[in-house]
């Protein structure tokens, strides 16, 4: 993150609570709340409604960030907090059905963009993910516009959706038409019958060829010339019966192909309308992709088809360009302002299978949002990933348990289990330099980044085979400690629901409940206090971040581990440890029980 204040920005409570001179620029949440939009718009010559003051003199050079935080995963700096504070507060009052969202079934992700003015003052942009019902025009309520307004009355997309819409009704109604109905029961019932008639005649010809065969049997005691005679008579009676079945065989492939026939044709119309549809939608969204044209600091225009042409799918995915970070910057652009400090926020009931919870920050979307940003700050100073920063240090391993097989260690929080793709230091890079002899891929089992405690690790390739049989065969016994958020009301339970990973959203996984893989979770309450449980959490499954998922999921436990910056919010650290481990020695037989004091 960038230079932050030495002091936590106490001036803004103070700001807030102090009384505001009459004819003062200055205004608190209340105040926001209760007065119009346009009341606390910017005051240059060319007066931006969508721009709302924040104070002057009310923040020193020193206390607002030099670099832009890097946006997919940041704590949003105390500048941009104040921002969303005053929007959460004009959501809270607001009558407005479509941003009054309490009742609503699913939530809408929030942000704020603080600028610097031409003038150095300082002012906040609002913008909102997606549309919003009942809202045309964004701006009105004092919200940033969409980078293309799609849905105008006058868009291309809306005349091209309205065509497409029209094909869709022709296509149904020809689909529903009694005459197509017909011939598919028709051709249904060729097939069938053609079936039965061929499975009789089978039946009749394995009939005639038994009867054949005892007929031949039976007149073994007949003269060599008599019995040829019978065995050619019988010959040519099998011989016929052969052609009948032949002229059978063409003759179902006949009735069925022109029963096919008399469907195709009336399904023709309807084959071709559907390929007219995909190559008019093809091409209408294409054009769609080509009027999203984002700007960054310099001025440098780029539609969404170009920069999405990199990545692995090829194209844009659907919503791309309509999160609230793109509308944002491109409003600050077009205006000419300065970017500062960027937060996004969530407020409502979490969509099903997501995890959002109201009130809390979250990063921009990397499936969407991250190949228009890496172009949109092309030019800014912005801070690098900080998971791909790290402080190499050459202190000694925690070892728990070593002998001349396998060592078991206390991971840190904070450090790779293994190399990523940016960042190699890890606790396997410093045993590969720690133990050199040791052969085989070395680490047993993984633990997340953020999350400490016992990691098992083999010093050959034989070691590692026998150990990782234990995990895999679910004959060891590994119990996390935990620290949630919220106080659970059950002593012990258990949390069911499959996982699958979250394209457009990585590295979050979210609840799948058609396609996800299994994942259960046995957990117990230790102690509950102060808004906080201590829990224990045994995994009968191994998926990424399975724990932290059933901790913050609605149908989960519904309480987020502390530290949680995925799935919760940030503190000093995520409150997660492998703090036992219970398993056999594959050499010596001898059973090793290990454990690690949660350090929180």
């Amino acid at each position: 993150m960038g230079p932050r204040a030495s002091s936590p920005f106490v001036f803004l409570h103070s700001m807030i609570a102090s009384r505001v001179p009459p004819g003062s620029r200055c205004f608190s949440a209340r105040m926001v709340t209760r007065r119009a939009i346009v009341q606390t718009k910017a005051s240059n010559k060319d007066e931006d409604t969508l721009l709302f003051d924040i104070p002057t003199g009310k923040y020193r050079d020193d206390d607002i960030p030099t670099t832009f935080a890097y946006p997919h995963c940041f704590e949003p700096h105390p500048i941009a907090k104040y921002a969303a504070d005053e929007l959460r507060s004009w959501l809270s009052e607001t009558d407005h059905k479509s941003f009054n969202r309490r009742d609503a079934e699913c939530g809408k992700m929030y942000g704020v963009l603080v600028c610097r003015q031409n003038d150095d003052r300082l002012g906040y942009l609002r913008a909102y993910s997606g549309t919003m019902p009942d809202v045309a025009d964004p701006t009105e309520f004092g919200f940033c516009p969409s980078v293309y307004d799609r849905f105008a009355e006058e868009s291309f997309y809306a005349a091209g959706e309205r065509e497409l819409n029209e094909m869709n009704r022709l296509i149904e109604k020809l689909e529903k038409d009694p005459g197509l109905m017909v011939q598919r029961d028709e051709l249904v019932g060729i097939e069938k019958m053609c079936h039965e008639r061929w499975l009789k005649a089978k039946q009749h010809q394995k009939q005639e060829k038994g009867k054949r065969a005892a007929i031949r049997q039976a007149s073994e005691e007949l003269c060599e010339a008599e019995f040829d005679d019978l065995d050619e008579q019988l010959k040519q009676e099998g011989a016929f019966i052969q052609r009948e079945m032949k002229k059978l065989k063409l003759q179902n492939k006949q009735e069925i192909a022109e029963a096919r026939q008399r469907l195709l044709h009336l399904e023709d119309r309807i084959s071709r309308l559907k390929e007219e549809r995909k190559l008019k939608s093809s091409l209408l969204q294409d054009r769609l992709f080509d009027q999203y044209k984002f700007l960054n600091i310099h001025g440098k225009q780029k539609s969404l088809l170009p920069i999405f042409e990199s990545t692995p799918i090829g194209r844009p995915p659907s919503g791309a360009g309509d999160c609230s970070a793109p509308k944002l910057l491109q409003y600050a652009f077009q205006r000419g302002y300065n970017p500062i400090a960027l937060a996004e926020f969530w407020i409502g009931k979490s969509p099903r299978l997501e995890v959002r919870r109201h009130n809390l920050y979250y990063p921009c979307c990397r499936g969407k949002c991250e190949p228009i940003l890496a172009h949109m700050l092309d030019g800014m100073n912005v801070e690098p990933n900080p998971n791909d920063l790290a402080v190499e240090s050459e202190a000694d391993l925690d070892v728990v348990y070593e002998d001349d097989y396998m060592l078991v260690v206390d991971k840190p929080d904070g450090m790779l289990s293994a190399p990523g793709k940016k960042l190699a230091y890890s606790i396997k890079t410093i045993v590969e330099k720690r133990y050199p002899n040791a052969t085989g891929p070395l680490l047993v089992h993984r633990l997340d980044m953020s999350t400490s405690g016992l990691l098992v690790i083999a010093k050959s390739k034989e070691m590692h085979k026998m150990l990782s049989d234990q995990f895999k065969n679910r004959t060891i016994t590994k119990r996390y400690t935990a620290m949630l958020e919220g106080e659970l009301k059950n002593h012990r339970g258990e949390v069911n629901l499959p996982l699958s990973p979250d394209y457009l959203n990585r590295p979050m996984q979210m609840v799948d409940l058609a396609g996800g893989k299994p994942a259960r979770t046995i957990y117990e309450t230790v102690d509950v206090a102060n808004g906080r449980t201590r829990v224990h959490f045994y995994l009968m499954t191994g998926r990424t971040h399975q724990l932290r998922v059933h901790s913050a999921h609605a149908d989960g436990l519904d309480c987020p581990i502390v530290g949680d910056d995925i799935y919760g919010s940030r503190d000093a650290r995520l409150c997660l440890h492998a703090s036992y481990l219970e398993l056999r020695h594959p050499v010596t037989n001898e059973e090793l029980i290990l454990t690690s004091e949660p350090p929180f």
